[in-house]
């Protein structure tokens, strides 16, 4: 017994040494930002007013991708689980919270459950400093800060299922995944195709029904909660979103989820480059015309080379997911894990938007807990010194430290980037103009 405790207690220590580096890393570069109000904050609102008992906002700072009702009552788009956790802050601080350092702590927190699930120095390092999760986790604001409480739940449902077979616990955390982004609770065939490919060695029915039952609960809820705001049970009313011209027009004229939507958002989330020069691939226009008509590149373009804020490829974002081409086994957990992967990409590669001003396509975070476990699982070092590695994985595992060193240098690239589009001035020009900060 007390070497299991011991051996708990190293892992539980090296968990939070991540927790202290992330936050350390991601309060350095949020900066100033860290004790200030995101770009849109509006969980903070959302928060203020479920603690008056109501949905719809009271205040806000800016009507910016809120839904406005035809009544004139403003919402907040998505999931209300976020404001949630707000609510005793803002109970205690009122609407003014600052809402950029809980974000940051709970970044922080994600860096410190992935260490703690996968138990690999490389992944946690890769995921926290080599991905788009940097400027998630250190800028906050309302479309990131659901990717982040997602994420959490999303990793505490792994931990329960494969660390504690806790299937009920498994399913409420991905319930409450849900309640953050909706497109979580697809991720839920993960658990199930797993149960069913090991269900020779467990009870798998009895579990498949405790997986379940929180599910169709956050269901209910998230049905009741579209109902009162907007009258029927599936209606999210993006119909109503305040947002960017051609975001709107296009959910006028196909819907919110449409087929027409599947090649813009496979071309950008896999292989979509930057700009050069102000010009984007011509594939891009022509799978992107609903969201592109109107939009000259030319004027958003600062510099001969930058991201595209349409999206980009997570292969040139994070060279180092070139690392799942070992993830070719057919193991259950690899088996469940691909499914668990496209069960929640496909209805958001169906959306009529792909995400908005990015770097990178933040879509695919809402996959990350089984993306991260597919890199864990197969592991090019350990399929090697098993044995196990055919040519192309003694390729990947050469490889493996120089394309985690390149993500680390385009996701610093792309925070920087991010910080300039989100704040109005770069990160560096605080260095010798401090003065911006007023």
């Amino acid at each position: 017994m007390s070497s299991v405790k011991t051996h708990l207690d190293a892992w539980s220590r090296r968990s939070l040494f991540w927790f202290v580096a992330a936050l350390l890393i991601y309060v350095l570069a949020a900066g100033w930002m860290t004790d200030e109000k995101s770009l849109a904050p509006h969980y903070v609102y959302l928060a203020d007013a479920l603690l008056h008992g109501q949905i719809n906002l009271i205040e806000t700072s800016n009507l910016y991708d809120l839904l406005i009702a035809p009544d004139g009552r403003a919402y907040v788009a998505g999931s209300p689980l976020p404001a949630v956790l707000l609510m005793p802050f803002v109970a205690l601080f009122g609407n003014d919270f600052a809402d950029v350092l809980p974000s940051i702590i709970l970044g922080a927190l994600n860096i410190a459950l992935v260490q703690y699930l996968f138990r690999k120095r490389w992944l946690t390092l890769l995921f926290a400093v080599g991905t788009p999760y940097l400027y998630m986790a250190a800028l906050g604001s309302v479309w990131l800060q659901a990717h982040l409480v997602a994420i959490t739940f999303g990793l505490l449902a792994l931990l329960a299922a494969l660390r504690w077979d806790r299937w009920f616990v498994a399913g409420l955390f991905i319930m409450l995944a849900g309640m953050a982004r909706p497109t979580m609770l697809f991720g839920a065939a993960f658990f199930a195709v797993y149960l069913l490919l090991t269900r020779r060695n467990r009870p798998w029915l009895r579990q498949m029904v405790l997986l379940i039952v929180p599910l169709l609960l956050g269901v209910l809820l998230h049905s009741g909660y579209n109902a009162v705001r907007f009258g029927r049970p599936l209606d999210f009313g993006y119909q109503y979103t305040a947002g960017a011209p051609n975001v709107i027009a296009a959910y006028a004229e196909y819907g919110g989820f449409n087929p027409h939507f599947l090649g813009c958002n496979l071309f950008v989330s896999l292989f979509n480059p930057p700009l050069i020069n102000g010009n984007a691939p011509a594939v891009l226009s022509d799978a992107c015309d609903h969201l592109l008509a109107g939009v000259d590149f030319d004027t958003v373009a600062t510099t001969a080379f930058e991201p595209n804020p349409i999206g980009m490829s997570i292969f040139l974002v994070t060279p180092a997911c070139f690392l799942l081409l070992a993830a070719l086994r057919r193991t259950p957990l690899t088996i469940a894990a691909w499914v668990g992967l496209l069960a929640t990409m496909i209805p958001l590669w169906l959306y009529h938007n792909t995400g908005s001003s990015q770097f990178g396509y933040r879509y695919w975070f809402d996959a990350a807990p089984f993306w991260l476990l597919l890199l864990a699982e197969n592991d090019p070092t350990d399929l090697v010194k098993s044995g196990q590695a055919n040519r192309l994985v003694r390729i990947l595992a050469k490889l493996k430290w120089p394309l985690i060193a390149l993500s680390i240098i385009i996701a610093v690239w792309g925070f920087l980037w991010m910080y300039q589009l989100f704040v109005g001035f770069g990160w560096w020009e605080l260095l010798w103009q401090p003065g911006l900060r007023q």
